[in-house]
């Protein structure tokens, strides 16, 4: 179980969704809202606030789903989310913050989460990319995703970290 709510990596600080304070979770629900984020999600629609409030307070004691905030330096950089599938694989979904994308930063940030993860009983993990957001399957491609399937305009991708 993951179970840690802060942890500080080489230059990042992690925060678990459910300790942000009220203005870090307007940064979050902003950083989802950007119409260049949002066009890639599952549910392109915009989130209201009172919503995403209700969302992160389900959070609370789940085991089961993980969403934290990564900042550099004061900076959101992005968000990672964990959601248990079966004992030791999980799916992950991932924003970047556009005003940091394309600079290697995102890679490093969640290089640093996966080597952790074995440590945690999460052996692999799981994403779904839609087929047409090239940038984002070369993302997945050069951190050593593999695709499993396709369906739906989605690649489905899997990554071993053991």
């Amino acid at each position: 179980m993951l179970s840690y709510t802060h942890m500080l990596m080489t230059m990042y600080e992690i925060v678990n969704y459910v300790d942000c304070t009220r203005e870090q979770q307007l940064e979050i629900l902003g950083l989802r809202n950007q119409d260049d984020v949002r066009k890639w999600m599952v549910n392109p629609d915009i989130i209201p606030q009172e919503a995403h409030f209700r969302f992160v307070e389900s959070l609370k004691g789940n085991p089961d789903r993980i969403y934290y905030a990564i900042y550099r330096s004061g900076l959101l950089v992005g968000t990672y989310n964990l959601t248990k599938e079966t004992d030791g694989v999980w799916e992950r979904g991932i924003i970047a913050n556009p005003l940091v994308q394309g600079k290697g930063e995102t890679a490093q940030w969640e290089r640093e989460i996966l080597a952790g993860l074995p440590g945690k009983g999460i052996y692999a993990v799981t994403a779904n990319v839609k087929q047409d957001n090239l940038r984002s399957v070369r993302y997945h491609e050069k951190l050593g995703f593999q695709e499993q399937s396709r369906s739906n305009g989605y690649i489905h991708y899997l990554l071993r970290l053991k």
